[in-house]
C-alpha cells in the first residue's frame, strides 16, 4: 500500500472532519446559524463559484431553502403573476413585519422607498437583527460595517437624531443603513449614474444599492465585478446580481404591499 497516499487521504479526512467539528461546534455555542453559514460557505470557494456563475443562476440558491422559501422561478414568475407575487411578497412582509414602524420612519426620513429599504435588508440579513459578517465588521440588519456605523452615528446625532450604539439595535442599524443608502443616491447622482430619475422610482435605485454593496469606489467602477480582500480571504462582489435581486424584491413588496 502507498504510504504516501493513505496518509494524504487521511489528512484530507480529517480536515473535513474538523471543518465539520467546528461548524457544529459554532451552532452550539450560539454563534448563529447567520454567521455558521458564512463560515461554512467560506468566501473563497464562493468567489470560484461566483466567477464561473452564468446570468441564469440564482446566487442565493444556498441560502434560499432557510431564508426564502420560494425558487427562483416563483420569484421570477412573481413580477407578472399576481399568484406568484402574494407568495413571495407575504413571506417577504413577514419577515419585515417587527421592523416595519422603523422601516416607515427611515422612509420618510431619508426619501427612499420603503421597499428598498426592506429589500436591501432582505439582502444583507435575511431580517435577522443578529447576523453578523464573518468576514468584515458588518453587523446588524442592514449590514453596515463599524467605520459606516459611527459616521452615521455621529452626523445623525449633530442633526437632533440620536441612535443607540449598537448595530444589532433594529431602529439603529435600519436608521443607519437608510443614512448610508441615502449618502450613496446622492453619491451616485454625482457620479452621473441616472440623476434625471424620481428617487421614490425603484429603477433610480440600481447604483445606489450598488454602491451600498460594493462601497462608493468599487460601485463606480464600469466593471460588474469587482474583487475585495475582505479578512484576509479573496471576494468577487457582483454589483449587477445584487441590485437586480434588490430591486426585484422591492418591486414584488410594491406590487402587494
Amino acid at each position: 500500500m502507498n504510504l504516501r497516499l493513505f496518509f494524504k487521504g487521511a489528512l484530507g479526512r480529517g480536515l473535513i472532519l474538523g471543518l465539520l467539528l467546528v461548524f457544529l461546534l459554532q451552532i452550539q455555542a450560539g454563534a448563529g446559524v447567520w454567521e455558521a453559514l458564512q463560515n461554512r460557505y467560506a468566501p473563497e470557494s464562493l468567489s470560484h463559484s461566483t466567477e464561473k456563475q452564468t446570468p441564469g443562476q440564482d446566487p442565493w440558491a444556498r441560502l434560499r431553502a432557510i431564508y426564502l422559501p420560494f425558487s427562483e422561478a416563483i420569484e421570477a414568475a412573481a413580477l407578472t403573476d399576481r399568484k406568484a407575487a402574494r407568495k413571495v411578497s407575504a413571506h417577504l412582509h413577514r419577515a419585515l413585519r417587527p421592523y416595519a414602524h422603523i422601516i416607515n420612519e427611515a422612509s420618510r426620513r431619508f426619501g427612499i422607498p420603503p421597499e428598498i429599504i426592506g429589500a436591501v435588508i432582505m439582502a444583507e440579513s435575511g431580517g435577522n437583527s443578529r447576523a453578523k459578517a464573518s468576514t468584515s465588521t458588518a453587523k446588524g440588519l442592514m449590514q453596515t460595517i463599524a467605520g459606516t456605523f459611527r459616521d452615521a452615528r455621529k452626523d445623525l446625532f449633530s442633526q437632533g437624531i440620536p441612535i443607540a450604539d449598537d448595530p444589532f439595535d433594529p431602529q439603529a442599524s435600519i436608521i443607519a443603513g437608510a443614512w448610508y443608502l441615502d449618502r450613496m443616491y446622492r453619491q451616485a447622482a454625482m457620479d452621473r449614474k441616472r440623476p434625471d430619475l424620481n428617487r421614490q422610482d425603484i429603477a433610480s435605485w440600481r447604483y445606489p444599492v450598488e454602491y451600498y454593496y460594493a462601497g462608493p469606489g468599487h460601485g463606480r467602477k464600469k466593471k460588474k465585478r469587482v474583487i475585495i480582500y475582505a479578512g484576509g480571504k479573496r471576494m468577487v462582489i457582483d454589483k449587477p446580481a445584487y441590485s437586480r435581486k434588490v430591486l426585484q424584491w422591492a418591486e414584488i413588496m410594491g406590487k402587494t404591499g
